[in-house]
């Protein structure tokens, strides 16, 4: 149970923060030993995580009040806003911006990979007054939204936002220590017997020690500044992290916290080591924004006579399903729906986009970045704008129209 006050410092998206990301390479919750992480861009502009705890009342005769409250399979979500800075994909087509993920399918229309995400907040106060380190780890995230905000009226980059079904959602919390001192790890049921890795800040010092049950085990190694704690396995019972003088570094719960019987589900395993990887430096480059870009339909003519603003979106139909040896959900993908939203005007717009719409005019959406080339093939009119007519106030009667596109496949990138 916390132990700050009114007056501490709250969690808010001043404090320093750091947002990163790697496919995860052996497939969905796989973690790599080494990673490389990327980044989002240079600039976050919002973030959520929620694990998606899923409750239901158990009831009994004779009684009108729940008798308890029982989980079942979690439904975690997150997603993440942020100016737009590299294309979708390199020059070979592969992923370099996690929107990519979410775009591209593989020869068996698969997505091309989950990723794996921390997001790391910095808070004062703390167990030993140094401060906290708030970590939200996300795994086995499968891409299932890509919209990028397009308004040349802005003065902002192009806001790139993902939605993401995750399997799991965790949160933790490792306390700086004021000095440098050895840890010492325990738990509480004698079964847990893996490996424990902890890392200062970059990895500089690390060390891995076998955790034995409920007997406490010390480092050799001391830590000023943990970063990382990640067990190679899930434990049973609940585990601690301390300085051998009672302040608490962190705590994972155990399988046996989050089973409702007696059976072990799904124990914390932590932040995960950086190994010898590294954590992303400053991309650098410029910023996408929409003025100056090229979109036309069909290709070689503008959309309409005005487009004001717009927006494209990919959706992944991501179908989950309930597992009995986890409350992870699995996750798999459907249908991939491919759309252009576009606020326009011109002399002749709701006449063009109604004839359009019902004649079915099919033509290619192009949208060029400085980075490359969106393609959406083959769009029609899915929702032409309505004609409105207003006695004042209406020095242009702008439309908002939907283009969907079709073919195989509906999106082509190009990078430059």
């Amino acid at each position: 149970m916390s132990t700050a006050t009114a007056h501490d410092t709250p969690e808010s998206g001043t404090l320093p923060g750091r947002y990163e990301w790697v496919l995860e390479p052996d497939g969905p919750m796989s973690v790599p030993s080494d990673p490389e992480w990327n980044r989002f861009s240079d600039v976050i502009r919002s973030f959520t995580a929620e694990p998606g705890v899923s409750y239901a009342r158990q009831d009994a005769i004779g009684t009108p009040d729940a008798v308890d409250h029982n989980r079942g399979t979690e439904e975690p979500s997150a997603d993440i806003g942020y100016d737009l800075q590299r294309f979708p994909v390199d020059t070979n087509g592969d992923p370099v911006d996690p929107s990519g993920y979410g775009i591209l399918r593989d020869e068996y229309n698969q997505l091309l990979g989950s990723l794996l995400m921390v997001e790391r907040t910095e808070i004062p106060g703390g167990n030993d007054g140094a401060g906290i380190r708030m970590y939200s780890v996300v795994r086995g995230a499968e891409v299932n939204s890509v919209e990028p905000t397009l308004d040349p009226s802005s003065e902002q980059p192009i806001l790139m936002e993902l939605g993401f079904q995750p399997r799991k959602v965790r949160s933790y919390a490792i306390h700086q220590l004021s000095s440098a001192s050895t840890l010492e790890v325990v738990s509480d049921d004698a079964d847990d017997t893996m490996d424990v890795t902890i890392e200062n800040e970059d990895a500089p010092t690390s060390e891995t020690i076998s955790l034995d049950g409920t007997t406490a085990v010390t480092t050799t190694e001391t830590f000023a500044s943990p970063d990382a704690i990640w067990l190679s396995d899930e434990p049973t019972g609940d585990i601690t992290v301390t300085d051998g003088n009672g302040t608490t570094i962190c705590e994972l719960a155990g399988g046996l916290t989050y089973s409702d019987d007696d059976q072990p589900v799904d124990g914390d395993r932590g932040v995960p080591a950086l190994g010898a990887g590294s954590h992303a430096t400053e991309i650098g480059t410029s910023f996408e924004h929409f003025v100056g870009d090229r979109v036309e339909r069909p290709v070689g003519s503008p959309v309409r006579p005005r487009l004001n603003s717009g927006s494209w979106t990919v959706e992944n139909d991501l179908s989950t399903a309930s597992l009995h040896s986890t409350r992870a959900p699995t996750v798999d993908p459907s249908d991939r729906t491919v759309t252009v939203d576009a606020d326009v005007a011109g002399p002749t717009v709701s006449h063009d986009s109604m004839m359009e719409s019902l004649q079915k005019d099919q033509n290619d959406i192009e949208h060029e970045l400085s980075g490359g080339i969106v393609r959406f093939k083959n769009t029609v009119v899915q929702s032409p704008g309505s004609r409105e007519r207003e006695a004042s106030g209406q020095a242009t009667a702008a439309i908002s129209e939907t283009f969907e596109a079709s073919g195989d496949p509906a999106i082509v990138l190009e990078s430059n």
